[in-house]
């Protein structure tokens, strides 16, 4: 079994240098013994990126969200490739896998919104299109204003898939008396907005947004977290068969350390 583990200290910096005997991993709250942990900088990824074009995006969000893409994708350099969906009730294509290089102004230029967000829907096509990535690491970023809530369905798709998800609420240009995601992220039920618990489920994070300011600073958090994690090795010592769904725990000795790692994963076939 292979995980991709992140790390970060108390101040949200990347905590790099961290040895295998610092690392616990409990699988069914079983101890594993872990074969090779080591820190990969750099790894080439094949890359899903969701556009939320719901009626909740429009204006200045959307905006935002697209001239962000574009900033992400000049500090990506092949073999990095990645896709761009946007969603709404139903999900689009809007660009194929394509390199960073490549023009990416016709896709996402005049790009309309409306309708409700189909969050789950989008992710559930996503998984299933980042199969067809030629990288081996794989991951899928969400643009979204974040209000949608989980289901249990795709959270199981999560843990079959593995793939880590990193999400952006993005609230830039909430006028006065707007409930905008940074509200929804704090009032909503224990299982949270969907981009959250699907972030928290997958390994990812979500960093809520609410100024263009905010959007430079995370730029370079994001490409680092894409780019450059942990890589984890284990053999499962308990039986199990294809379909069954076990609990993962990794701690590390220093407990001021938040590590995203995986939560479930789904036994597949040989």
């Amino acid at each position: 079994m292979t995980l991709y583990v992140s790390v970060y200290d108390a101040q949200g910096k990347p905590v790099e240098g961290i040895n295998p005997s610092d690392i616990e991993l409990l699988e069914a709250n079983k101890p594993q013994v872990i074969s090779s942990f080591r820190f990969e900088k750099g790894t080439p990824i094949s890359l899903g990126v969701l556009i939320d074009i719901s009626k909740n995006m429009a204006g200045e969000r959307i905006n935002f969200s697209l001239n962000w893409l574009k900033s992400l994708a000049e500090k990506l350099k092949s073999p990095d490739e990645f896709f761009v969906n946007g969603f709404s009730d139903d999900s689009q294509d809007l660009t194929d896998f394509i390199s960073p290089e490549d023009y990416l102004e016709e896709p996402l230029d005049h790009l309309g919104t409306g309708g409700r967000p189909a969050t789950g829907l989008a992710l559930d096509l996503a998984m299933i299109k980042l199969r067809q990535g030629k990288n081996s690491k794989k991951a899928l970023l969400f643009l979204s204003a974040g209000l949608d809530v989980a289901g249990p369905a795709t959270l199981d798709h999560i843990a079959k898939f593995g793939y880590p998800i990193f999400s952006l609420a993005v609230d830039i240009g909430a006028g006065e008396g707007i409930k905008g995601s940074l509200d929804w992220l704090k009032s909503l039920s224990i299982r949270g907005t969907a981009i959250k618990v699907y972030a928290e489920q997958s390994g990812g994070f979500i960093l809520p947004l609410d100024s263009s300011s905010e959007g430079k600073e995370v730029l370079p958090k994001i490409v680092f977290a894409l780019k450059n994690q942990y890589r984890l090795e284990y053999t499962s010592s308990n039986s199990k068969k294809v379909g069954d769904i076990l609990k993962l725990q990794i701690k590390t000795k220093d407990p001021s350390y938040q590590v995203h790692y995986l939560k479930r994963y789904q036994i597949a076939r040989q």
